[in-house]
């Protein structure tokens, strides 16, 4: 685990912004805590520091304003967002300009449609539905890769003749055990191992979830069509 970056979000409404902390932060390998568990944190060991929230009323949630205090200028600290509006327009100016009266370096900036159902967007049943979407994690997970390259693991590559594979990173937590729909992991003498992975579908919900990134997966193209026709008849995982 990342121990030089963290990434804080407040994600109250339809958690769009968490979609975007917690794909980076997967990147990153770092923890991910919510405006009030960093309120009582003690942030000064970390480098580099996320803020992110939806916007209200024009601006990011009070609470992130309030953690700005919290920081110091040897710090570096990156801004994103999730917004109604099709525009991005100038929610970002305000926390730009209190990084900038603290002399607290910015990274960098991002921000992507969410779901609203605020303002005029309660007649249609909310606007931008579905957003943000997988490709918007893409583009989140493009600008941390950016802007802190010196932070990003690289991902872990499978060893020839296998599909699976889980490496030296891994803590043991049991996240991938208990997501697999198929029960590919499990656990042997205190570790998890790789039992049946020519069960696996390549879902992914294992990468989703490892908080070290040390799972790996890979298919060619044809045992992608072995796996599709060996599971056709099943109704549901």
């Amino acid at each position: 685990m990342n121990r030089d970056v963290i990434i804080i979000n407040e994600s109250i409404y339809h958690g769009n912004t968490a979609r975007l902390a917690y794909a980076m932060a997967q990147r990153a390998n770092c923890m991910v805590i919510n405006s009030e568990k960093a309120l009582s944190t003690d942030l000064s060991s970390y480098k580099i520091v996320g803020l992110g929230s939806g916007i209200y009323f024009t601006s990011l949630h009070p609470n992130i304003y309030k953690l700005l205090d919290r920081l110091s200028p040897t710090q570096k600290a990156f801004i994103f967002s999730t917004h109604g509006s099709p525009i991005l327009g100038k929610y970002h100016s305000q926390i730009k300009y209190e990084l900038t009266k603290r002399r607290i370096t910015l990274l960098g900036e991002f921000s992507t449609r969410g779901y609203d159902c605020t303002g005029p967007f309660i007649i249609i049943g909310g606007g931008n539905k579905g957003k943000p979407d997988e490709r918007d994690e893409r583009r989140a997970v493009k600008f941390i890769s950016q802007i802190i390259p010196q932070f990003i693991k690289v991902l872990p590559s499978v060893p020839k003749g296998h599909n699976v594979f889980i490496d030296e990173d891994c803590i043991a937590c049991g996240n991938c055990i208990s997501i697999c729909p198929m029960n590919v992991l499990t656990f042997h003498e205190g570790r998890i191992i790789v039992n049946n992975e020519q069960d696996c579908t390549h879902c992914s919900l294992c990468l989703s979830i490892c908080p070290s990134q040390a799972i790996s997966l890979r298919h060619s193209f044809i045992e992608a069509i072995q796996i599709a026709q060996k599971h056709s008849k099943r109704s549901s995982l």
